[in-house]
């Protein structure tokens, strides 16, 4: 997207940011299809710029110590699948960040919080194991998106936790740095009990 063709931008690099994807077999946590926006909307913003912070609350079934890093993984590389006119994710610096751009032109049109959550909340309901979709945006002020990384920190390092497991197949927990995090975490331990048995039976076949 071209400068001058440039509406807003969402969680540049020099201003906060925070994406996050969170879910849940509870379905009683998830109002389904509700986006919630805190702050200013995109076509409304008088500044060129925007802190922004995005949650996605899934509602799965079926997650278990066998598929839960592929199903999550899945879900993580939907956001890539947006083909939204006028909208473009520039990039993901790091992990809990993305920078996005909407166009002036689509801007003109109302492109707004409310497009762009019914469109994730679409693409991740075609997913044969996802029930309902839950999506809060915040663009308040870079304190509110601070604060919601914060607050989302900890879910970030069970699934971090679950990243190196699967990636790395390291089992080792007492020289891991998410040894606390895995304690905590019933699930992270069953599926690290799988993943050393499949390493084991591998290694004898």
């Amino acid at each position: 997207m071209l400068k001058e063709d440039l509406g807003v931008e969402l969680g540049n690099p020099e201003i906060e940011s925070v994406s996050c994807l969170l879910w849940t077999e509870n379905l009683s946590w998830i109002e389904d299809r509700r986006i919630t926006l805190v702050g200013p909307d995109f076509f409304e913003s008088p500044a060129k710029s925007l802190p922004f912070g995005k949650v996605l609350l899934v509602g799965v079934e079926g997650f278990d110590e066998d598929n839960v890093y592929e199903r999550h993984k899945d879900l993580d590389f939907l956001r890539y699948d947006l083909d939204l006119k006028g909208f473009m994710m520039r990039a993901v610096s790091q992990y809990m960040r993305e920078w996005c751009r909407i166009s002036r032109e689509a801007l003109s049109k109302g492109f707004s919080a409310r497009h762009l959550g019914s469109s994730l909340i679409s693409l991740f309901a075609q997913k044969p194991y996802v029930k309902s979709v839950e999506v809060i945006f915040v663009t308040s002020s870079t304190e509110d998106v601070a604060r919601l990384k914060e607050i989302t920190t900890h879910s970030e390092k069970i699934i971090s936790a679950m990243n190196k497991m699967a990636q790395e197949f390291d089992y080792d927990c007492a020289s891991c740095d998410y040894q606390e995090v895995c304690d905590e975490a019933d699930g992270l331990k069953g599926m690290r009990d799988k993943l050393m048995k499949k390493s084991e039976e591998a290694l004898h076949v």
